[in-house]
């Protein structure tokens, strides 16, 4: 199960993504997603541990059931808790929005209900600590010393990534990768998948 909110009308995602994944594009229907999603954690919080299990993968195992992954990815999310010029009441429906992230970022791993959140444009003081500190996987294309540092906690995609590759990435582990262009239209047919390159490793 995918959930994308992408706060341009959705414009950027092809017919199939809106077929296959549920596409949220304005802050009310997202914190109404983000608030069933916070519920199901707590759903899944009870059933773990009334099975005596650790984590998802353990209680697939265990029960016999198969209690799916959900994923919850935004496309800038910069764009969408950046408070800067808002009215109080807009403000609040942010911080609403930021305090259910927090929570999936917290404990959503162990339940299986995970975050992918994007920008291409950090700052420092768009993503609170509590969600920054609880993505344990990040992911920096070009950049320069101050945006390598918010977001990998380092200045090595500066130095590691030339100012001339496109699609060059560099993870938190140190793993410098070449992503593929992902042609939508060749990729699907009729939403259905068809084919795509593969990921290379940089050495």
């Amino acid at each position: 199960m995918v959930h994308i909110a992408c706060f341009k009308g959705g414009i950027d995602f092809f017919t199939a993504w809106h077929k296959q994944c549920g596409i949220i594009i304005d802050e009310r229907a997202l914190l109404d997603k983000l608030s069933l999603l916070v519920d199901e954690l707590e759903r899944r919080k009870v059933l773990l541990k009334q099975a005596d299990c650790p984590n998802i993968d353990t209680y697939n195992r265990k029960i016999g059931a198969q209690l799916p992954r959900m994923i919850f990815a935004c496309d800038e999310v910069a764009e969408v808790l950046d408070k800067t010029g808002l009215d109080k009441q807009s403000k609040e429906l942010i911080t609403r929005i930021e305090g259910k992230l927090s929570t999936i970022a917290r404990q959503g791993r162990a339940f299986g209900i995970h975050l992918i959140l994007a920008t291409q444009r950090l700052d420092a003081n768009i993503i609170c600590g509590q969600v920054k500190n609880n993505i344990d996987f990040r992911v920096c294309g070009r950049a320069d010393n101050v945006l390598s540092q918010i977001i990998l906690d380092s200045a090595d995609a500066a130095d590691k990534i030339p100012k001339d590759a496109q699609g060059r990435f560099l993870t938190n582990d140190g793993t410098v990768f070449q992503a593929f262009w992902f042609d939508e239209h060749k990729a699907f047919d009729g939403g259905r998948y068809v084919d795509v390159q593969h990921v290379s490793i940089v050495p």
